[in-house]
């Protein structure tokens, strides 16, 4: 991993510090703010804060912390294929007002893109999907 710049987000401070350590130990070296010569951009999950900026304005490799943990266990720069952080992950996803083929679908495709489906409007929910008739009852009968 020498010369390899690693930036880390949405991880506690104690997180943060291990990441440095490994990534150190490794001779790599850990941005602590964006620079769009990082090599790899290491995140929680989507709702990190450089998530979307390594997305869109990086195009940077988006990896896990198990990434960083295999790199150490093979003592090399691995694929980062199957390390990817998909775009729902750390999402808590409720759906309503849509019918229930759609609904079907939808709970599969926030599933496979490494969201968690809710069948419920709980206040663990993060993102709601709704059909915009349903949204505005919604709104009007509660708010």
């Amino acid at each position: 991993m020498d010369g390899v710049k690693i930036l880390a987000s949405g991880f506690q401070e104690d997180e943060k510090v291990e990441i440095g350590k490994l990534v150190s130990a490794m001779g790599g070296v850990l941005h602590t703010k964006a620079s769009l010569d990082v090599s790899f951009v290491i995140v929680k999950n989507a709702l990190a804060a450089k998530y979307k900026w390594a997305l869109n304005i990086s195009k940077k490799p988006i990896v896990s912390f198990s990434w960083l943990q295999q790199c150490w266990i093979e003592h090399r720069v691995v694929p980062q294929e199957g390390y990817r952080v998909l775009p729902f992950s750390g999402l808590n996803i409720s759906v309503s007002g849509i019918p229930a083929g759609e609904l079907k679908e939808m709970a599969k495709l926030i599933l496979q893109n490494g969201g968690r489906y809710s069948a419920d409007l709980t206040r663990k929910c993060t993102h709601l999907i709704c059909d915009i008739s349903f949204l505005h009852f919604f709104s009007w009968r509660y708010f």
